[in-house]
């Protein structure tokens, strides 16, 4: 364990109404996932996470919500000793893993970025570097 989850959760209040918002598609042997893109929001309040499946035009899916604000334990951790996703897991190009699903971080809101380079020091340097370099024009 890299010691990252030391200091989570935060504070209680200190970030009530944060969200990070980060942009991903689902990594599918099925050519019908290949084009489906979600919305995960992770709430730092609630240090949970939420995969949303916005309207695609023509896809022939039903979207909505792929899970509902809940902690995901990580796959191989233990039921007596779970580790749970964070925003450190989360860098651009990462694969995370939700119900069997594999779901791939293409990219993020800017205040990502912002939050994550204010609290840098509970963050792994690779996933701000890969946040950073996906929003290098705009900065």
């Amino acid at each position: 364990s890299s010691g990252i989850n030391a200091e989570w959760p935060l504070r209680p209040g200190e970030n009530d109404l944060k969200i990070l918002r980060y942009a991903a598609v689902m990594e599918s042997p099925n050519p019908e996932d290949k084009n489906r893109k979600f919305i995960i929001s992770y709430s730092l309040a609630k240090d949970e996470m939420q995969i949303y499946e916005p309207h695609q035009r023509n896809a022939g899916i039903i979207e909505g919500k792929f899970l509902e604000y809940s902690q995901v334990r990580k796959p191989g951790s233990s039921i007596d000793n779970p580790e749970y996703y964070t925003p450190a897991d989360f860098a651009i190009g990462a694969t995370i893993e939700v119900f069997s699903r594999k779901f791939k971080i293409a990219d993020c809101d800017l205040y990502v970025l912002k939050y994550l380079e204010a609290n840098g020091s509970r963050f792994p340097a690779a996933t701000i570097e890969s946040i950073r370099a996906i929003h290098a024009d705009k900065l």
